[in-house]
């Protein structure tokens, strides 16, 4: 055999080699695959509407990183206040950032923050919480317990009488989980939640893109090798195990046949494309059901692809249309 293809043989080797130790760290642990998300999910913060994120900006007063007594690490929230509200007790909108569970922060919604707290005049607490693999389930919602339990030793001006919940992506599950062991005592006992809230002080959830009926994923097929590769890797770091699909976690964790009548008015939204527009729409279907008030945003009757997280993106009609619900909605419960 000639000289260079031996080395030919050894480079290939080589290659191959890596190539096997790549497979098999990914089939070992999900953090690898963890690691991968989180680099598409961590990237710069992008203003999408600048002139009305501009204008809204000199009307709300932020304060950065307040820590919250936790257990856990990432235990932190900005805390947008609409400064023509100062001085008053005014409603608040907790909201849980999206990320797939491991990535994400607070950072990502002081757009969306910023102008709901301006046109809605309400407060919004923008949490963060530790990801997964990290911390694994329930532990972000247990973050989510630590924090009422923070705000309401804490006075900031915030009327805890009147409260929203409501997060994108894996914070929508979160937020939206908390808020059901809320208003049902048996799964506040399941989850080993304690119930810190009356239905009462309730007023409203918001659910953007949320994944909020975990056991479909456990069957639901996809064409996407992405979509494949993403749900698995969110589900082992979150769940724990690698044969999470049969972990009675899941079904735990899936929000939909956990509801009761004392569920607050909810506002649910998804794109059709690379997300879990499916979940929502049984979200919406079970809340009807049990005659809570209800609005749905989806596109399943549409042939533009909407992506995940759409709603974000205020150059786009959808997103716009997103937005102005999201408000009505807000206002119209603190109205009733």
């Amino acid at each position: 055999m000639r000289k260079w293809q031996k080395i030919l043989l050894s480079v290939l080797g080589t290659i191959i080699g890596i190539l096997l130790l790549i497979v098999l760290v990914f089939q070992l642990s999900p953090r690898p695959g963890a690691m991968v998300i989180g680099h598409l999910f961590n990237g710069p913060i992008e203003i999408m509407d600048a002139a009305t994120y501009e204008k809204a900006k000199p009307q709300v007063e932020v304060k950065r990183d307040i820590g919250y007594q936790s257990q856990y690490s990432k235990a932190n929230y900005d805390l947008y206040f609409p400064k023509a509200q100062k001085g008053k007790k005014i409603p608040v909108l907790v909201w849980v950032h999206g990320g797939g569970y491991v990535a994400g922060s607070k950072e990502g919604v002081k757009e969306f923050a910023t102008r709901i707290a301006a046109d809605a005049q309400i407060a919004v607490v923008a949490m963060n919480y530790q990801t997964a693999p990290d911390l694994q389930y329930p532990g972000q919602v247990i973050q989510t317990e630590e924090l009422i339990a923070d705000l309401k030793n804490h006075d900031q001006g915030l009327d805890l009488k009147r409260l929203f919940f409501g997060g994108d992506s894996a914070g929508a599950q979160i937020a939206l989980q908390y808020t059901a062991t809320q208003t049902n005592q048996k799964y506040a006992n399941e989850v080993g939640i304690s119930q810190q809230l009356s239905p009462k002080v309730l007023k409203g959830v918001i659910s953007y893109c949320g994944p909020v009926d975990l056991q479909q994923m456990a069957t639901q097929q996809s064409d996407s090798l992405f979509m494949k590769f993403f749900v698995r890797t969110v589900a082992w770091s979150l769940i724990g195990t690698k044969n999470w699909q049969n972990s009675p976690l899941l079904r735990q964790a899936s929000l939909v046949k956990q509801l009761t009548t004392d569920f607050p008015p909810a506002y649910v939204t998804d794109g059709n494309a690379f997300s879990f527009q499916n979940q929502g729409i049984a979200l919406v279907k079970r809340l009807k059901e049990l005659d809570v008030p209800t609005q749905g945003l989806f596109f399943d009757q549409v042939e533009k692809e909407v992506t995940h997280e759409y709603q974000f993106n205020y150059q786009t009609a959808e997103a716009k249309q997103c937005y102005e619900e999201t408000l009505a909605f807000l206002l119209a419960q603190l109205g009733s």
